[in-house]
């Protein structure tokens, strides 16, 4: 009896050891699958954090050449402005400005028509502020042609009718917006100086208004302004050309 109780105790002694073997076991299985997820997560962690320090090099390096580029850019604004303030210096310098731009472009047409440079320098030497006129000047006046009206007294004659002068202007309207048939004198008006047999003149502006041309190897100067209503008054005098 005594001799089976031993076996008894002896078998429950291995089961108990081969249970605690395979907790063992199964611990130890547990430390090595945890181990080496350890070392995997620290592995696949090494290399993203390698490849963001190489991305992050990456963009410091497109940084600098972006700012360089920059730099560069900014450079030749700079450069460009220069440029362009230096041409518009010499721009203004050289090219004629106001009445001198007038003139330039009178003596380049003149020498485009034909006229002789001699000839326009001439005249040019010539010209004085003062001149030499004829007698008291003569005041006329007529009817500024519009989209109504058209008809009698539209024009005036000067030099025994070798130089006539028309204009047209537009319409005047009334208080409640009608039109009316005379023209609008705040408007601008074109005025037409026809030589007989020749050419025609023509000059755009707002009353008041001067023009000067040379006629018939004399110079006419007229200044037209508002006269009653419909109406413009012209001044003409003839002076000595040149």
């Amino acid at each position: 009896m005594s001799l089976g109780l031993r076996d008894y105790k002896s078998r429950r002694r291995r089961a108990f050891r081969w249970k605690a073997f395979k907790v063992l076991l199964v611990v130890a299985g547990l430390l090595a699958a945890g181990l080496f997820a350890y070392e995997g997560g620290s592995v696949l962690a090494r290399q993203e954090v390698f490849a963001l320090e190489r991305r992050v090099v990456e963009l410091e390096g497109m940084l600098a050449e972006l700012q360089r580029r920059n730099a560069e850019l900014a450079s030749e604004v700079d450069t460009a402005n220069e440029h362009q303030q230096q041409w518009q210096s010499r721009y203004e310098a050289e090219v004629p400005q106001g009445e001198s731009r007038e003139l330039f472009e009178l003596v380049h047409d003149r020498l485009s028509s034909g006229v002789a440079a001699d000839r326009l320098a001439f005249v040019i030497g010539a010209a004085r502020n003062r001149q030499v006129c004829d007698g008291p000047t003569q005041t006329k006046r007529f009817f500024v042609k519009t989209p109504l009206y058209e008809g009698a007294n539209d024009s005036v004659s000067f030099d025994r009718g070798t130089l006539t002068i028309t204009a047209r202007g537009e319409t005047a309207s009334d208080a409640e917006g009608n039109r009316e048939a005379w023209f609008d004198p705040a408007s601008p008006i074109t005025v037409a100086f026809a030589k007989i047999g020749g050419t025609t003149m023509e000059k755009t502006g707002v009353l008041p208004m001067h023009h000067a041309m040379v006629h018939e190897g004399s110079e006419y100067r007229f200044t037209l302004q508002a006269g009653p209503q419909g109406f413009v008054n012209i001044t003409g005098n003839r002076c000595k050309f040149p």
